[in-house]
């Protein structure tokens, strides 16, 4: 048994977190932008930074329509500010009673803004690649449930960070129209 008050240890805990930080060490973050054609994109996509992997299934994906190679977009900003950014963690979940493997992101591309030009993505007829996105990563992910570490060579500074999800592990005659992962954490 600990012999420090209550009090004492809880200001203790709370003085070690930088302001925007979780316990866990993962930055805070904000959606700005995601390509989704459900017409309620927080249906889905508000996923991306909750901790609730069973209630909502945990699910970020949306439709994309025709057969053309499926693909996701999501821009996540640390409410403006300038951060150091060196491992993504993913946690992969398509729902937790209908889980298929096959929905899941195949690969994925990770970009980095340090400027403010990703504020003008505002709408869903606006065009990502408006922007100038440098590209910092890009992986083939596994086909499986659970966390995925993802590790940048050398930390990068960044205000916004672009996920790019494309195709999934479905073979074209089982065709399914949608990308998905879970949770994005994000580190320094």
């Amino acid at each position: 048994m600990c012999n420090i008050p209550f009090k004492e240890v809880f200001y203790m805990e709370n003085i070690m977190l930088p302001m925007g930080v979780r316990r866990d060490g993962s930055y805070y973050t904000r959606i700005e932008w995601a390509a989704v054609t459900e017409s309620d994109p927080t249906f889905w996509v508000c996923n991306v930074i909750s901790d609730d992997h069973e209630r909502n299934g945990g699910t970020y994906g949306a439709c994309v329509e025709g057969l053309a190679e499926p693909k996701n977009d999501l821009v996540l900003s640390f409410f403006g500010e300038l951060q150091p950014v060196g491992k993504i963690r993913l946690y992969k979940n398509v729902g937790v009673d209908i889980s298929v493997p096959e929905e899941l992101a195949k690969h994925l591309n990770i970009y980095i803004s340090a400027t403010d030009e990703p504020q003008k993505l505002r709408r869903k007829e606006d065009d990502i690649n408006s922007v100038d996105w440098k590209l910092v990563k890009s992986v083939d992910l596994k086909k499986e449930f659970g966390w995925e570490d993802i590790e940048f060579d050398s930390p990068k500074e960044a205000k916004y960070i672009r996920f790019e999800f494309i195709d999934n592990f479905c073979d074209k005659a089982n065709f399914i129209p949608w990308v998905e992962t879970s949770e994005i954490k994000i580190y320094p």
